[in-house]
């Protein structure tokens, strides 16, 4: 029950992250460095969100990045589907990779801890 508790908890953190994060940083205007700097902001905090779920749950590891990522993704391929850029597709795989990346390293943190 705890781990089913986490995954729908996670998975309501990374649709709060994708949509008043991702989704608000193609959305809005803005010049160029304005937007990368609030998508690197956005990417750090899927790494350090991730990177938390990792440290602190035990079970499924990088999965964890999967599941609070995924929403994000979703919020920006409905947005491509009015609006494509091919630049998003790399926004993609960096909220993914990161949040993958994020998640292991904090599993890999608590098993280095343990020992």
């Amino acid at each position: 029950m705890k781990h089913i508790i986490s995954i729908i908890l996670a998975i309501l953190i990374g649709g709060f992250t994708g949509f008043f994060g991702v989704f608000v940083s193609v959305f809005s205007d803005g010049t160029l460095s304005e937007r990368l700097i609030t998508i690197s902001i956005i990417l750090l905090i899927y790494g350090v969100l991730s990177g938390l779920y990792g440290l602190l749950q035990q079970k499924y590891s990088w999965q964890w990045g999967l599941l609070l990522g995924s929403p994000g993704v979703l919020f920006l391929g409905m947005y491509m589907l009015h609006e494509f850029n091919l630049y998003y597709f790399i926004y993609m795989i960096l909220i993914i990779s990161i949040s993958c990346f994020g998640a292991w390293s904090g599993n890999y943190i608590r098993k280095r801890k343990n020992k």
